[in-house]
């Protein structure tokens, strides 16, 4: 057995059956200095303990049981018997599965393992098969309210179990048991020590936080060109729109070529949306090659190819091998940056059946002991080749994820789901394990992806309540395959009607108000760890009631959104946490927290609340993002206890940010003394502005966003990058 002292707070366990495995690097934990971190070990007959400045931890000598506690020795987790067992088949060879069995406590609640779609936010009482599929994505980490973490080890298909007297972890094949025990004071501060380990969230472009619009498909250059033109011509935001599979025609997975008839100049094309509207594109790929074009022939010659063949007869490449990544990047290069393409769209890249990944070989060896990971070397080998050679950041949309994958400017998308309010509902809590996994930028296909006819009004609801929980996920995306029509039904905001449309553009033009906010916030995921959709035990893990929430949660440490999952609800049920009052983000009525209210909820309006002791900055309605630097900004006051925000700025798309070039403004709120404190900015970059408006609105009822109207402006301050202070 190995214990090794990573931090103060973070502990590597790890068994095998031999020592010389035990030092064998991980495949996802980044090396690391080798600091020696100040550490105590006392040897006793019956047990060895280690002791940290943060943690005490006891090993029976005896049956190998290992107790976690904190510096006060309360108890945190009991690590039981674990095993290897030896067994041979005619893929793997001659191997080991590897078990890890646990006590957790009666009342404790675990979190994470990624995106499935059983319904639930607590995972206790459960049990899970990791394994990557179309709607299901796999994370090896589980989230304790009892205050830390577990990152499982190991890449095989694996099994979470928590069932009656029986819960362990389970992996298929595995040299070692290897996890890591991270102890921390909150969601937050457990999260990012995880990213500590396992790479860093890099920021993405502003563009990729504003609205993204996609259907399949768009058939044509005209077809994708008249949609972004009458987005402009309605005045609704919109920032990228995205070229689904099929733009290749008949010429195959894998070929990278826009089809001559159908896409004839896409340069042409690309430099129409940059130019004259401002909008970005990102592109299909998929990992695959049909048999027998020109690509299939190239990575075939040199053995790049794994022995699997998808749903669509084409071949999928060996992404593990890293020569194959570097032409598979090489290819996607000539074809599409080069082109002026701005983003990835990487479907299937579990890839598609993972039972036949099982029987395969790859470059690493058996591809059963890899099996979750392809995705990872799949987007690791294209973004770690494209920040070499270009200055720009990259944004990634993908079907699969791991641990790990957040450091290559990925979002999981959650897959082929069914348009039903059903599928709605079971899509928080599916997101919000997700991002309690480590990885923080994931979303949906709006309206979900199989069907929906955007004439019928019962699914114009179901699009219209799925758009409202969307503008606040990560990243706000519409898609899906619609009906009536082939594989180029609309869906577009006025597919559904002139009611339903000025419902969506309300709170397409609120995320775009919001984008200040939230740009903030994506800095502090790349800057401090953070998560920006949250569910509630990341802000109220001391308030039991908030563990089991499936349909609400948080987004930034303000707003608690409540999306609405039933047909024909005009109302809902709320929990508000306790600790803090509730603003109505509506009409600012205020709520005692701790309690449970009736939220009206008609169909333009999701129940949206603020915490007290916030502060929201909104700038102006933009149609892109970059339009301009927000000015005026409206600061939103929320009083009843003091508030902080940092308002955080850079030039947006390119990586300066590392060398300092952005911009900080510390924002304060002093409840006993009703001031309102602008601070000194900190840092600036080429671009940022000398002088700026700042509006400050206190809150109150006279708001009401849905019908355009504004809060009443009780301050207005020129800001000069010197501190200001105002009493309100």
């Amino acid at each position: 057995m190995l214990l090794e002292v990573i931090s103060p707070t973070v502990i590597k366990m790890a068994v095998s059956c031999s020592d010389s495995i035990l030092t064998v690097p991980s495949l996802i934990v980044r090396d690391r200095d080798k600091v020696r971190h100040a550490h105590s070990v006392k040897i006793e007959q019956e047990s060895v303990s280690l002791s940290t400045d943060s943690l005490f931890i006891s090993v029976n000598r005896s049956s190998g049981e290992i107790s976690y506690y904190d510096q006060k020795k309360r108890l945190l987790l009991t690590a039981k018997d674990n095993d290897l067992i030896p067994y041979e088949n005619e893929y793997t060879g001659k191997r080991h599965h590897v078990i890890q069995h646990f006590h957790w406590k009666q009342e404790e609640a675990l979190y994470g393992l990624g995106q499935h779609l059983h319904g639930e936010l607590n995972l206790r009482n459960m049990e899970i098969e990791l394994v990557q599929e179309n709607t299901k994505v796999s994370v090896p980490f589980l989230l304790s309210s009892e205050g830390y973490g577990i990152l499982w080890d190991n890449y095989s298909r694996t099994v979470y179990k928590d069932v009656a007297d029986s819960s362990y972890l389970w992996s298929d094949v595995g040299e070692k048991v290897q996890y890591y025990f991270i102890k921390g004071n909150s969601c937050d501060e457990i999260i990012s020590q995880n990213r500590q380990l396992t790479g860093e969230v890099p920021m993405y472009p502003r563009w990729a936080l504003g609205y993204m619009q996609s259907r399949n498909r768009y058939s044509s250059a005209e077809e994708l060109l008249g949609v972004v033109r009458k987005q402009r011509k309605l005045k609704v935001p919109l920032d990228v729109i995205i070229l689904d599979y099929y733009h290749w025609d008949d010429q195959g997975f894998g070929s990278f070529v826009f089809d001559e008839e159908t896409f004839p100049d896409p340069e042409e094309m690309i430099n129409t949306l940059h130019e004259e509207y401002h909008c970005k594109l990102l592109v299909s790929v998929w990992p695959s090659f049909t048999p027998g074009i020109k690509n299939w022939e190239l990575l075939n010659s040199k053995g790049y190819l794994l022995d699997i063949m998808t749903a669509f007869n084409s071949q999928v490449y060996d992404a593990f091998n890293p020569d194959a990544v570097g032409l598979y990047y090489q290819l996607l290069s000539k074809s599409y940056l080069y082109k002026g393409v701005d983003g990835w769209w990487f479907d299937a890249t579990e890839p598609e059946d993972w039972r036949d990944l099982i029987q395969s070989k790859c470059y690493l060896g058996a591809a059963a002991k890899y099996l979750n990971t392809y995705s990872y070397f799949s987007i690791k080998g294209v973004y770690e080749r494209q920040v070499r050679e270009s200055d720009k950041r990259v944004f990634v949309l993908t079907r699969s994820g791991f641990t790990g994958q957040q450091q290559f400017g990925t979002t999981v998308w959650s897959g082929d789901v069914d348009a039903t309010f059903e599928e709605l509902k079971r899509q928080i809590p599916a997101g919000l394990n997700f991002c309690m996994s480590g990885l923080p930028f994931w979303t949906t296909d709006i309206g979900g992806y199989k069907g929906g006819d955007p004439t019928d009004s019962t699914y114009q609801e179901l699009f219209t309540r799925w758009f409202q929980y969307g503008t606040f996920c990560p990243i706000f995306r519409s898609h899906g395959r619609r009906y009536p029509g082939d594989r180029s039904g609309e869906n577009e905001i006025w597919s559904y009607g002139e009611e339903t449309q000025k419902i969506l553009s309300k709170f397409i033009e609120l995320r775009y108000r919001l984008l200040p906010y939230i740009y903030s916030l994506s800095a502090q995921v790349t800057f401090n760890g953070f998560t920006l959709m949250r569910a509630l035990p990341f802000d109220f893990i001391h308030d039991s009631k908030t563990h089991n929430i499936t349909d609400q949660f948080m987004f930034g440490h303000e707003f608690l959104v409540c999306p609405i999952t039933e047909s024909g609800a005009i109302s809902r049920r709320v929990y508000l946490p306790k600790g803090c009052q509730w603003f109505d983000f509506w009409t600012g009525n205020a709520y005692a927290g701790g309690q449970e209210i009736e939220a009206d909820a008609p169909i333009e309006k999701m129940p949206l609340f603020v915490k007290s002791g916030s502060i929201i900055p909104m700038g102006p309605v933009m149609q892109y993002s970059t339009e301009q630097i927000p000015d005026p900004i409206k600061l939103h006051v929320y009083p009843g206890t003091n508030a902080s925000f940092t308002l955080y700025e850079d030039e947006n798309e390119h990586f300066n940010y590392k060398n300092g070039q952005f911009q900080k403004i510390p924002i304060l709120y002093n409840e006993a003394e009703k001031l309102l404190i602008i601070g000194e900015s900190e840092g600036s970059y080429p671009e940022c502005l000398k002088k700026r408006t700042f509006q400050i609105v206190l809150a109150g009822k006279l708001d009401k966003i849905v019908t355009n109207k504004t809060k009443t402006v009780t301050h207005t301050v020129l800001y000069e990058g010197k501190k200001i202070v105002v009493r309100l």
